[in-house]
């Protein structure tokens, strides 16, 4: 199943990264430890929309281990083609999340393409914001996305723009970031995704679930 690609300027785990991000300070609009789960989950599904792995009754396998010359992406087919056969894709979630540091990974691509800025924190080591360049070239995701979101028909929404609304309603950033009539349309998102991105964002939650109950404990 091929996925057209509506975000000709920023690929979907930068657009998640951005939207994530205040613009103006460069801190997360919610917690970060969920919003990794998210960025892990939209760099998983840059991988689908490439056809470069599948997915699979929860699971993903690589099925092209060609590199494209982009590090994010090339870094992490080549970390799937290492363990051979299919894998719980939560697993792949939270080994993003908790091992590369996919929010740093996202981040730097950001900064080498000139979007936002990495400061370090001079107090906390990991302490680590990314302010925008130019922060209406950093915004244009949510505007983009505020736009689609209400449309009439949301049949018209391209794929990727569903689960991109959808990951951010999954990790809580929709109150936080937009109006409350897109929010309440972001909802709806995750229901009009094909089998293998709703089983890729079953996964992000699943791993946001178990966040959750490792907080608590």
């Amino acid at each position: 199943m091929t996925y057209p690609s509506a975000h000709p300027t920023f690929r979907l785990a930068d657009a998640l990264f951005l939207i994530g991000h205040d613009e103006f300070s460069g801190k997360p609009h919610g917690a970060p430890d969920r919003l990794d789960c998210a960025l892990a989950g939209a760099a998983l599904a840059e991988l689908m929309f490439e056809r470069r792995i599948a997915v699979e009754d929860g699971r993903m396998a690589a099925i092209d281990g060609r590199l494209w010359q982009e590090p994010l992406t090339d870094l992490l087919a080549t970390e799937i083609m290492r363990r051979e056969g299919a894998h719980p894709i939560r697993l792949w979630i939270r080994y993003l999340r908790d091992h590369l540091n996919i929010c740093e990974r996202v981040g730097t691509r950001l900064a080498t393409a000139g979007v936002v800025r990495r400061e370090q924190g001079r107090l906390l080591a990991r302490s680590v914001r990314w302010p925008a360049v130019d922060p209406n070239h950093a915004a244009s995701p949510r505007v983009r996305l505020t736009a689609l979101m209400m449309r009439q028909n949301a049949a018209e929404i391209d794929v990727e723009s569903l689960l991109l609304a959808a990951l951010i309603e999954a990790v809580g950033l929709g109150p936080n970031v937009f109006d409350a009539p897109v929010s309440a349309r972001m909802r709806e998102c995750g229901k009009l995704l094909p089998p293998p991105l709703h089983s890729l964002l079953g996964a992000v939650v699943a791993a946001l679930d178990a966040t959750t109950v490792s907080v608590r404990r």
